[in-house]
């Protein structure tokens, strides 16, 4: 693509605008927003508007590489003369962040980004934030959320325009950005956590995609079809399921279980997703897997560690999880809890066979941390967590006691490599309790 034609589209992405509008870049120092800030800077005129530039430092890289952006940033500025901001956040807070809510260490980081975008704007009176996503970006993101699970929300084609939010460079590909930085002779800066396999994203750039370039020449239409139908879809669904099933509240949301679960099922799970989003804001949403389990009345609560879904003949309750005073957890009923790395599934009945996994209680059930004195019966004899965690590799110091009315019905052990049964008590409670799995 000719510069000037990539300039003309990057102009045509800007949309209608009054003269005089501020506009601020959000720039990494990558090939893709540093290829957008060039292209405004040559726009500037046309009609004219006011540019400015915004780079932040997440300090996850190592400093001499984060810096190092942070200080193209500001020379490409200084070149264009584009007045600059560099916003710097301190080395393990986003970490601290995302294992505080749950959330992976992208989405953390989004987090604080997006908050240093709105602040900037404020601060200089721009109508919108300009972000460098291409259609590579687009065809990615759908990708991920396709394995992931997504409905037609998570499916639907990144917009041109949300909010604050504008992507001008939403209909060019990565290799038009390349060609117009070649053309005219412009550095940037490559970050380094692209090539690293640990993130998904970057498996799909270098693995998957390239297969599908390779066997499937006409996919990237073919799916950027599907994301603007899904778009559609979503749109329809998020409308009725607000209208049909509406939420009342504030930390807590509720609606009427008799209405809930008279709507078509995809309703009932998108009018979830929806709620768990106001209660919960930017924490990962939970696989649809588990929701659908929910919303289809399989189970009587699920425990997201970051949100708790309940149900009762009455009401739909969605919440923020409330600590119970002692108790790192309390289970009341059938259902799925999260605590910690910790996954336990309450059911009726060992339905899966998972004996070795799993143990009878009654309820309600606490887990609590494991005290020197806990105990449990097998054998005639007591045991204790101690005599068994040396030989599984388990620290002490992860150790859980089940406890139900008749006292420990289990120890579960948590180490690096997850959480398992140390000992369970000898008798089954199968008559008046549940089987609780360890997943």
């Amino acid at each position: 693509m000719e510069a000037q034609a990539f300039e003309t589209a990057v102009a045509a992405g800007l949309g209608s605008r009054p003269e005089d509008t501020v506009f601020l870049a959000a720039v990494s120092g990558g090939a893709d927003s540093t290829a957008m800030l060039a292209a405004l800077a040559g726009l500037r005129g046309t009609p004219p508007f006011e540019l400015r530039c915004l780079h932040v430092e997440h300090g996850i890289r190592p400093a001499v590489e984060s810096r190092g952006d942070a200080a193209a940033v500001e020379a490409l500025c200084a070149e264009f003369r584009i007045p600059c901001s560099v916003v710097s956040i301190p080395p393990g807070k986003i970490e601290r962040t995302a294992r505080r809510r749950g959330i992976g260490l992208e989405a953390a980081a989004r987090l604080y980004r997006h908050a240093a975008w709105n602040a900037e704007a404020r601060r200089v009176g721009a109508s919108k934030v300009l972000v460098a996503h291409t259609q590579d970006d687009l065809l990615e993101t759908v990708l991920m959320r396709l394995l992931r699970g997504s409905g037609p929300a998570g499916l639907a084609a990144m917009p041109r325009s949300r909010g604050r939010i504008q992507r001008p460079l939403l209909d060019r590909s990565r290799a038009d950005v390349l060609a117009y930085l070649a053309a005219r002779g412009i550095p940037y800066r490559t970050d380094s956590t692209n090539a690293d396999p640990a993130f998904l994203r970057n498996r799909i750039r270098h693995t998957l995609i390239p297969c599908l370039d390779e066997f499937f020449p006409n996919w990237k239409r073919a799916l950027l079809d599907v994301a603007e139908t899904q778009r559609m879809a979503a749109d329809f669904l998020s409308a009725e399921a607000a209208a049909r099933i509406p939420w009342t509240g504030d930390r807590a949301w509720s609606t009427s279980s008799k209405n809930f679960f008279s709507q078509s099922p995809i309703l009932r799970e998108e009018a979830l997703f929806a709620v768990l989003d106001k209660v919960t804001g930017a924490a990962k949403p939970p696989r649809r897997r588990s929701l659908r389990l929910f919303a289809g009345g399989t189970l009587g609560a699920l425990d997201l560690g970051h949100a708790i879904l309940r149900r009762d003949a009455e009401r739909v309750t969605v919440g923020l999880p409330q600590p119970e005073s002692g108790f790192l957890l309390l289970i009341k009923g059938p259902g799925i809890y999260k605590l910690k790395g910790l996954t336990i599934r309450a059911s009726p009945e060992d339905t899966a066979g998972q004996r070795s996994t799993g143990f009878f209680a009654g309820l309600p059930l606490a887990l609590r941390r494991n005290y020197p004195g806990d105990y449990i019966i097998r054998g005639g004899r007591k045991h204790r967590a101690s005599e068994y965690v040396r030989g599984k590799g388990l620290p002490a110091s992860g150790l859980i006691t089940a406890e139900d009315a008749r006292g420990p019905a289990a120890f579960i052990g948590c180490g690096g490599d997850g959480c398992s049964i140390v000992v369970t008590r000898e008798e089954e409670n199968r008559e008046s309790g549940l089987f609780f799995s360890i997943q």
